[in-house]
């Protein structure tokens, strides 16, 4: 997943960093003028920002008219329980005092996040597939694939949203964040290997080309046994 990250504070500082390390993407911002530019730019799957933002640069109405579906969770001071219902009634999704441990504050991102995609748990199971979305690791089976951080990223992302078209300038922003995108054919050479790692549950899983319009990934089979991920 990728997450804005409005760095605006010493305090989301320390959380994007935090977030970086735990493998999870971010587009950074250093002013709160960019807030809404970054969002309407690109998707992301959260929008991380301080409270105080709200009242300088802009507002959860208009974050939430460039992209309805986006959840936002605003980082605040010590915030009083009538404000946090303010928030929350005018379209956070959720609002974390800035006190709390980081560890809690990566968990609380990464619910919110997968939640908007309908996942409750942090696994994700598409036709024989398993994801391991906090682990950031595809199981078949019992045997874990051998992805690269992009070739999983690029998986992820088609993974959340199956069936649905995802252009390749939504594919090379998500993985790349506006930010030094390799030429054409090295993405095409990711594909390219990215399908070769699926090439055993092709007739299950697939992943289409849609000339001129992007890629999508397209499931035919769901997985026949459970399969439990070791503590």
């Amino acid at each position: 997943m990728r997450y804005l990250i409005a760095e605006t504070t010493w305090k989301l500082v320390s959380l994007s960093k935090a977030v970086a390390d735990s493998g999870t993407l971010r587009t950074r911002c250093d002013a709160g003028e960019e807030i809404e530019d970054f969002h309407q730019m690109g998707e992301h799957d959260l929008i991380v920002l301080d409270a105080a933002q709200l009242r300088r640069h802009c507002s959860l109405t208009r974050l939430r008219e460039l992209r309805p579906d986006t959840p936002i969770c605003l980082i605040a001071r010590k915030p009083e329980p009538e404000q946090i219902a303010t928030w929350l009634m005018s379209g956070a999704d959720t609002v974390i005092d800035e006190a709390a441990p980081l560890p809690e504050m990566l968990g609380r991102l990464a619910a919110v996040a997968r939640r908007a995609h309908g996942i409750a748990q942090p696994t994700l199971e598409r036709g024989p597939l398993y994801l391991d979305l906090a682990a950031r690791r595809v199981h078949v089976g019992e045997v874990t694939l051998s992805l690269s951080p992009k070739l999983y990223e690029i998986l992820e992302f088609l993974a959340l949203r199956p069936g649905r078209l995802a252009s390749r300038e939504a594919l090379l922003n998500h993985v790349y964040g506006f930010e030094n995108e390799p030429a054409p054919r090295v993405f095409d050479v990711y594909m390219c290997n990215l399908r070769t790692h699926l090439n055993g549950i092709a007739g299950a899983l697939r992943i289409d080309t849609v000339r001129g319009s992007g890629y999508r990934l397209e499931v035919t089979e769901r997985r026949k046994t459970a399969r439990a991920l070791a503590a």
